[in-house]
């Protein structure tokens, strides 16, 4: 119980921090993508920047995962090599 409080209330906490943020924040601003030219709302941007930062995050958290889960396996390979006589 009191980790799902550790886990959701600061989730809870940013949930609405965000919403606040996107409120305050809707003022329209010119975002340019190479040859397109779109206007946007600032609370919009900053939120797809912020969904691509978590992204990028995941992904190289899961290919270290990967990583290190290949070398456990081959440590415990060598392990048992190494322990039967």
């Amino acid at each position: 119980m009191i980790r799902f409080l550790f886990v959701s209330l600061p989730l809870l906490i940013l949930f609405l921090i965000a919403i606040a943020f996107g409120a305050m924040n809707n003022t329209p601003v010119t975002v340019d993508f190479l040859a397109v030219q779109q206007q946007v709302s600032l609370a919009l941007v900053a939120a797809l920047f912020l969904a691509l930062g978590f992204i990028i995050g995941v992904i190289a958290m899961l290919a270290r995962q990967f990583l290190l889960g290949r070398e456990i396996k081959k440590l415990r390979k060598q392990l048992v090599k190494t322990s039967t006589p």
